[in-house]
């Protein structure tokens, strides 16, 4: 079954110059964003990175759209696989809308082929952003699509802290230990405000 990435679907400094006064601290904040992942694509509507994933297990980037960004941790993937990924803010390819209201964001994936994610590393990451805030609850959503057949999971919630780049939602990549996919597969997670559920990701 495809669970994907989620559940759980996660700076800059101001320098001082002698002819200006320094830009406060909350300033230069908030205009910090995520750094791009190499090798992402960029369009109006959302921004877009495949990378491979390795048997060993690592990380890899969450493409960074609109101030939307961050890291997945992940298990080994057995045998490895490209996984294609899709950020973005706005529902612009008619994806289900899972929860109750507007999510925030929203991260399309695809697996090229069948791969088993093992256990022998914890699964982990955030997506981060100024725009989530410390100490809220936000609740993930997804959807897989395996061998034609919808698969819902989750939702599970989570508290965000706070980090370099604003809030960070963590545990997303928490639902991979131990999942089989048997075929390719695509699938979407979005991000909701507010606590929707009990199980926390």
């Amino acid at each position: 079954m495809f669970f994907v990435l989620a559940a759980a679907l996660v700076t800059a400094c101001a320098q001082r110059v002698s002819t200006l006064p320094a830009a406060p601290q909350s300033l230069a904040v908030a205009d910090l964003r995520p750094p791009k992942c190499d090798g992402q694509k960029d369009t109006k509507q959302y921004a877009s990175l495949t990378v491979t994933l390795s048997t060993s297990g690592g990380k890899f980037c969450i493409p960074e759209y609109r101030g939307f960004g961050g890291s997945v941790k992940y298990p080994s993937a057995n045998p490895s696989v490209q996984l294609s990924l899709i950020s973005s803010t706005k529902n612009y390819d008619g994806m289900p809308e899972l929860g109750s209201g507007t999510a925030i964001f929203y991260l399309q994936l695809a697996l090229s082929g069948g791969t088993s994610f093992g256990s022998n590393a914890r699964a982990g990451g955030g997506l981060t952003s100024k725009k989530i805030a410390p100490g809220k609850a936000y609740t993930a959503y997804g959807q897989a699509v395996v061998d034609g057949f919808k698969v819902n999971f989750g939702p599970c919630y989570s508290t965000a802290t706070k980090g370099k780049y604003g809030g960070v939602l963590g545990g997303i990549g928490s639902l991979l230990k131990d999942q089989d996919v048997p075929v390719a597969a695509t699938g979407v997670i979005e991000i909701y405000e507010g606590r929707q559920t009990s199980e926390e990701c």
